[in-house]
């Protein structure tokens, strides 16, 4: 992920916790680059609706849950949880009031 929307992001920890939250073994590299591109899409899509990625926890998390969702839900029909809308919505109000 050397893309500059992403530098902020640490991709090997980003990779973890998504990994993670799949439920894939950490030793499984089956699916990396598939799931390092989901994350690297998931920072750009954030990064281009207005909102600055940082290198602290909230926004890592905030990526990595993006990315899972979209992973989860890519052939279903049905719009993003209210929880993870609300959460992008609030970091993304965050920007424009301070950024």
């Amino acid at each position: 992920m050397a893309d500059n929307t992403t530098s902020a992001i640490d991709s090997a920890a980003a990779l973890g916790l998504l990994k993670s939250r799949l439920n894939r073994l950490p030793g499984d590299t089956s699916l990396d680059d598939m799931l390092g591109r989901r994350i690297e899409s998931a920072a750009q899509q954030l990064t281009a609706i207005g909102i600055n990625l940082t290198s602290e926890t909230r926004d890592l998390m905030l990526v990595v849950d993006l990315a899972a969702w979209q992973y989860q839900n890519r052939d279903k029909p049905g719009a993003m949880p209210e929880w993870l809308r609300y959460a992008r919505f609030e970091r993304w109000l965050e920007c424009g009031v301070t950024g």
